[in-house]
């Protein structure tokens, strides 16, 4: 399926859909397992040029849809009945959804709700108008019709309910604000946060597969500039996925094991495939032992100890951040205002040293308020009472403000800091300590910049496409890879009011790449010590 994607060539999609989705995906078929799915036209489209009633029927599924009542039900051989379930003002905004959700069971069946629940799965959608967020308080209102939802769907364990996530707008019919709530519900809808480990809750992330960087439908899937239906290529690549999402996760809750994970998806030419979380968490740091060649090290998800640290006229705030994330449902928020020749810090150390040598390099993922930043990436690494400082140089673009930017180093990009003790020590990424991240100016300076996913690289994990290439510093320039990647949560406002940090820790050191302030570093180490034994 990435090689129709990578083509775009709906006819060719097309004519290889229906036998290739007849090809097993190694899930059992569920005979006489019936789906529901409530749309509207992007559900319809999706359905008759995705192939997903063919794609369904051959997995053993009796699927099943219903579109606007004047449409009203279809069989799962495709024939409408002519009749349909009376969806109250053809309404399947979420304001309709909850009120769907909100009637009566009955039986016989005598209003909406009755009648989806006669269906083994019930798999329901809003519009692309539902995209139209025009402040937080409509996007929370929309929330709460979703907790409405969810509420009665805890009524029911023996059904699987399946939320599809809103397609984006268009440019023509929205603007960036909306755009951005749009992406932050569909994101909430797909988080811990909405689903918290409900095995009969799921969302497909239709919008995720949509949007691109900037939070409208991708230009490759619009009919045109001002018609936010997907078109036929669109819905040639995203039915497949659709179809095996909706066989995981039916198959995984009729054996009663744990819901299937699957990766939000990207901006990359390929769908992207579900994520072994098991094997990601064997590279968590706490091990003392070897890391994989590419794994995850921190995605804030549990965010561990971050310490905090200033000059005495400068503040920072070094904390999680659940209002944007790359990939799950937080993020790391390191908000600095820094004065004149000051600095500011943000960073963590390791209970045990670290083995990274299995690894070519460390990536991470950044998103920024303000460009043109100049940000230091500190590694340590060494014996726990003579750690080394090394160092990379991360540079704030217009590309990490309008979206989330992957930053990768390969380990000789890291240079050992000018201040260190001993300058000709090479870098041991058997034992790294910790790292952090820290901001230090000429002059004063505020900013924003959330990083999430930090992960260790194998040999091909690194960006071939670079889009920031270097950031200089005093210490030297360092070319960063970067890939522009579309956003998991709302972007930030470059005209929002910044929040200011009620406090900020003073005194303890930094972590600049200055010799004049060495004493600063000296106290630093000691910190970072003091810190690691606690």
């Amino acid at each position: 399926m990435s090689n129709w994607h990578k083509h775009r060539r709906y006819a060719l999609l097309f004519l290889l859909l229906i036998p290739l989705l007849a090809i097993s995906s190694g899930v059992s078929a569920q005979d006489n397992v019936s789906v529901i799915f409530l749309h509207h036209s992007c559900g319809h489209n999706l359905i008759e040029e995705g192939g997903v009633r063919e794609g369904m029927t051959a997995r053993g599924y009796d699927f099943y849809d219903h579109g606007y009542n004047g449409d009203g039900l279809r069989l799962a051989d495709g024939t409408y009945t002519g009749d349909n379930y009376n969806v109250p003002d053809d309404n399947t905004d979420p304001d309709g959804i909850a009120r769907i959700f909100s009637q009566p069971l009955h039986s016989p069946p005598d209003n909406t709700f009755s009648y989806l629940m006669q269906y083994d799965v019930i798999a329901f959608k809003s519009c692309f108008p539902t995209s139209n967020i025009y402040d937080d308080s409509l996007l929370e209102e929309y929330q709460s019709y979703y907790l409405t939802v969810r509420d009665r769907v805890d009524q029911y364990p023996d059904k699987l309910f399946v939320v599809v996530t809103q397609p984006p707008q268009v440019p023509n019919s929205s603007d960036p604000q909306e755009a951005r709530r749009a992406r932050a519900l569909a994101d909430w809808l797909s988080s811990d946060e909405y689903l918290g480990g409900r095995e009969n809750l799921v969302t497909f992330d239709f919008f995720g597969y949509l949007a691109g960087s900037d939070n409208f439908l991708r230009p490759e899937y619009r009919v045109d500039e001002w018609d936010a239906h997907p078109n036929g290529v669109a819905n040639a690549t995203i039915g497949p996925i659709f179809v095996d999402f909706l066989d995981a996760n039916i198959s995984a809750f009729m054996a009663g094991g744990p819901r299937p994970t699957t990766t939000v998806p990207g901006l990359s030419d390929e769908a992207e495939e579900p994520v072994d979380e098991a094997a990601e968490s064997e590279s968590q740091p706490g091990s003392g032992g070897a890391a994989a060649a590419g794994g995850l090290i921190e995605g804030f998800e549990a965010m561990g100890e971050w310490w905090p640290s200033t000059d005495d006229a400068s503040v920072v705030e070094c904390n999680a951040d659940s209002n944007f994330a790359h990939e799950g449902s937080a993020s790391l928020r390191f908000h600095y205002t820094v004065s004149a020749g000051g600095w500011a810090d943000c960073g963590t150390n390791f209970e045990t040293p670290q083995d990274w040598s299995s690894s070519d390099g460390i990536s991470l993922w950044m998103l920024s308020d303000t460009p043109g930043q100049s940000i230091t990436w500190m590694v340590f690494a060494g014996e726990p009472d003579q750690e080394q400082p090394y160092e990379a140089f991360l540079q704030t673009s217009e590309e990490s403000v309008n979206g989330w930017v992957q930053v990768s180093f390969a380990w000789d990009e890291f240079t050992i800091a000018e201040w260190a003790e001993d300058t000709s020590v090479p870098f041991d990424t058997t034992r790294v300590i910790g790292y952090g991240f820290s901001v230090v100016p000429e002059d004063a300076l505020e900013g924003i910049t959330w990083i999430d996913e930090i992960a260790l690289m194998g040999g091909g994990d690194f960006a071939d496409e670079p889009v920031d290439e270097s950031a200089e510093e005093a210490a030297g320039e360092v070319e960063a890879e970067a890939v522009v990647d579309e956003p998991e949560q709302p972007q930030p406002d470059s005209g929002d009011e910044v929040d200011q940090p009620d406090s900020g820790e003073t005194g303890g050191g930094g972590l600049c790449g200055s010799a004049a302030i060495l004493p600063v570093l000296a106290a630093g180490a000691i910190f970072f010590n003091r810190k690691r034994m606690t």
